[in-house]
């Protein structure tokens, strides 16, 4: 039976549905007595408590749990291609934080030019959707990397669709730093040693 991981809090909480009801709690004990107790008073069968929430839990968010390989899925969400993004920007902004070389920082004039050329891009895309607790978790790892810096320009920038990593951040390293896709539109900074 799949096991909820619970250091780690499903999307919208500690939540669990008892027929149109929805219980929530602080934590995943918490939830459990909450539903016991809901049962109780209102007369219904206690059955499973813990089956049943993990069943709720794993079934629709089956990365929260241990052994979902034997959790029959009822309710599978597709990754959104911002979803994918965000993925990709942290695995990208954890790989230059753990990174054994320093990262050397460009000059804010030279980011706020280039800043000023992805701004334009069309591969510059939103990324900021889906899990506020791992959207908020890629931004302190991006502002770690960039050293919290900032350009007038650099706060409304996205993604790179094409190089997989933040602009925001980004726009301050040197090239050398940064990987390379394998079409890069013209008018990128990135084409610019």
């Amino acid at each position: 039976m799949a096991k909820v991981i619970i250091g780690m809090i499903p999307p919208g909480g500690w939540h669990y549905y008892d027929s149109d009801v929805k219980l929530t709690s602080h934590s995943y004990e918490s939830l459990l007595k909450s539903v016991e107790n809901y049962r109780a008073e209102n007369h219904l069968p206690t059955r499973d408590v813990e089956g049943d929430v993990n069943s709720y839990i794993c079934s629709n968010w089956p990365n929260f749990c241990h052994g979902v390989d034997m959790v029959m899925v009822t309710s599978v969400h597709p990754e959104t291609r911002q979803q994918s993004l965000l993925n990709d920007i942290t695995t990208w902004a954890r790989n230059l934080l753990n990174s054994k070389t320093p990262n050397k920082l460009i000059s804010d004039e030279l980011a706020e030019e280039r800043a000023k050329t992805c701004k334009e891009c069309p591969n510059n895309k939103p990324w900021k959707s889906g899990c506020s607790s791992c959207v908020s978790a890629a931004e302190r790892i991006c502002a770690s990397i960039r050293n919290g810096r900032d350009t007038k320009s650099s706060t409304k920038l996205g993604g790179c669709e094409l190089m997989r990593h933040d602009n925001r951040s980004a726009i301050f390293f040197d090239t050398s730093k940064l990987s390379q896709a394998t079409s890069i539109p013209e008018n990128c900074w990135m084409n610019i040693k």
